[in-house]
C-alpha cells in the first residue's frame, strides 16, 4: 500500500487536540490524545519528541501568540504597555484555565512567549527598572496575570453564603453579586492598576 502524499498527524493537530481535552476534562493524558485522534501513543511521540512537557509548551506558545503582545506602539509609556501587555496575556489563558497549572510546572521555553517576555523586560529597562528590580517586576506580573486567569475559571460562587447576618464577607459577596459586568474581570482591574503603581514607586526608587 503506497503511503499518504500528506501527513495524516501534525504537531499543531497534537497540540490544539491536548487543548480541547484540557478543556474539557481539565487533564492532559497522552494515552487518551493518541485515542482522540486516531492514532497510537508512539505516533505522537513521533510529532512530539519530549512528550508531555513538549506538549504543554506547544500549548503555552499557541495562547501566546493569541495574546502576549510584541509590538511597540509609538509613544506609549511603560504604564500603558503593561496594561495591554497583562490584558491579552490575562484574554487569553483566562479562556482556559485548566492549562494554568500545567504550565506553572515546567521552565518557559517556547520561542513565541520568550519574545513577549523579552519585550516587556526591553520596556520596563528602557523605562528605568534596574537589572536588580526588573525580573522581581516580570515575576510579580507574571504570577498576578496566571492567578487571574485561574480566577476566571472559577465557580460563579467563590465563597459560601454565611448564616451569620453580621458576617461582614457574606455582605460584600451580596454587594459584588449585585454589580453589572464579570466580578473576575473587575477583579482583575483593580489589582492590575493597583501594581502599576506600586510599580511606579520601584521604578521612581531606583
Amino acid at each position: 500500500m503506497a503511503r499518504p502524499t500528506t501527513p495524516l498527524l501534525s504537531r499543531d493537530q497534537i497540540v490544539r487536540a491536548a487543548l480541547d481535552q484540557l478543556d474539557r476534562t481539565g487533564a492532559l493524558a497522552l494515552p487518551r490524545l493518541a485515542k482522540d485522534l486516531g492514532v497510537g501513543t508512539s505516533s505522537l511521540y513521533h510529532h512530539v519528541k519530549g512528550g508531555r512537557e513538549e506538549v504543554v509548551e506547544g500549548i503555552r506558545g499557541l495562547l501566546s501568540q493569541e495574546g502576549m503582545v510584541t509590538d511597540r506602539v509609538p509613544g506609549e509609556d511603560w504604564a500603558r504597555f503593561v496594561d495591554r501587555w497583562a490584558s491579552g496575556y490575562r484574554a487569553a489563558f483566562a479562556a482556559h484555565p485548566a492549562v494554568v497549572p500545567l504550565l506553572t510546572a515546567q521552565t518557559v521555553s517556547h520561542p513565541a512567549t520568550l519574545a513577549s517576555y523579552e519585550t516587556l523586560a526591553d520596556v520596563l529597562h528602557e523605562a528605568g527598572f534596574s537589572d536588580d528590580d526588573l525580573l522581581h517586576a516580570v515575576t510579580v506580573l507574571d504570577d498576578f496575570v496566571l492567578g487571574s486567569a485561574l480566577d476566571a475559571g472559577a465557580p460563579v460562587e467563590v465563597w459560601a453564603d454565611s448564616p451569620d447576618p453580621g458576617s461582614r464577607l457574606a455582605r460584600a459577596v451580596r454587594a459584588t453579586r449585585a454589580q453589572p459586568g464579570d466580578r473576575s474581570e473587575r477583579a482583575f482591574r483593580l489589582g492590575l492598576e493597583s501594581l502599576l503603581v506600586g510599580l511606579e514607586r520601584l521604578r521612581a526608587r531606583t
